[in-house]
């Protein structure tokens, strides 16, 4: 039986984002980083809805996975629903090891598929920028992954000894005139670039003008330069929310 409320939980190399919903509408979010101290806030969060709901995880560090499963289970009385359990009957997976694709990345585009349909290109801005394409049919093609921008910027900062570490923010000027500037420049519109060069290829090859979606903690940063058609900095949450209606109401079978 589908509830009409849903804790849903991405537990992310660097981030753990945990999101409330009531039929069918994001009410309350949070963010945490991802550490087994984390877990436990996490669990005391879903029991403060009180409300009866069903929680759903998807998640790429299994160890913390593993425990904040059982400290919801012993907290709730209920086994949560784990999207690594079924992650390759979301849609059909054309890819050489469909097991081995991030969990995540699959929520995307699910979600991606059931907001805007397909076919679709979903980025995502996170501890790596990673691209994922869905066919018109439907199906999870492939895609790319590319160092994010903090572990970029933390790789030129430590292994350089005169450039300072900076954060990700549009630069005053393309072409700077100091060390900061630079490395501002460099990173911000390097990264604008590389996703306006990857989508031209993808689209090339698909052959389909496929819209962009723009996700992850960092899409912000860069979503005014139009380089995606839609920003969704929630689609891994609202994709999970989409994962748990056809996982109660149809099972999973061809996905769209």
């Amino acid at each position: 039986m589908v509830k009409e409320a849903l804790f849903a939980i991405d537990i992310g190399n660097s981030c753990v984002d945990i999101g409330y919903f009531e039929r069918g509408t994001l009410v309350w979010k949070e963010y945490f980083p991802s550490t087994p101290e984390s877990m436990e806030i996490v669990c005391q969060r879903a029991l403060d809805w009180k409300i009866d709901k069903d929680v759903i995880i998807a998640a790429v560090v299994p160890s913390l996975c593993d425990l904040l499963a059982t400290l919801l289970e012993n907290a709730l009385a209920q086994k949560p629903i784990l999207v690594e359990h079924f992650k390759t009957r979301l849609m059909p997976l054309l890819v050489d090891n469909p097991v081995s694709v991030g969990v995540d990345r699959l929520v995307n585009c699910f979600g991606a598929m059931r907001l805007y349909g397909r076919p679709a290109i979903v980025v995502s801005l996170g501890t790596a920028t990673t691209f994922e394409v869905v066919s018109p049919e439907g199906s999870y093609l492939g895609g790319a992954i590319a160092p994010g921008v903090r572990i970029s910027l933390e790789a030129l900062s430590q292994r350089t000894a005169l450039l300072p570490p900076v954060k990700l923010r549009k630069p005053a000027k393309l072409i700077a005139t100091n060390t900061i500037g630079h490395i501002e420049s460099g990173i911000y519109y390097g990264t604008v670039s590389m996703i306006e060069g990857m989508v031209k290829r993808i689209r090339t090859t698909l052959g389909a003008a496929a819209p962009v979606i723009g996700t992850g903690g960092l899409s912000s940063e860069v979503a005014a330069e139009g380089v995606f058609d839609y920003h969704e900095p929630e689609l891994t949450l609202k994709g999970l929310l989409a994962v748990y209606l056809s996982h109660q109401q149809q099972g999973f079978g061809q996905a769209g």
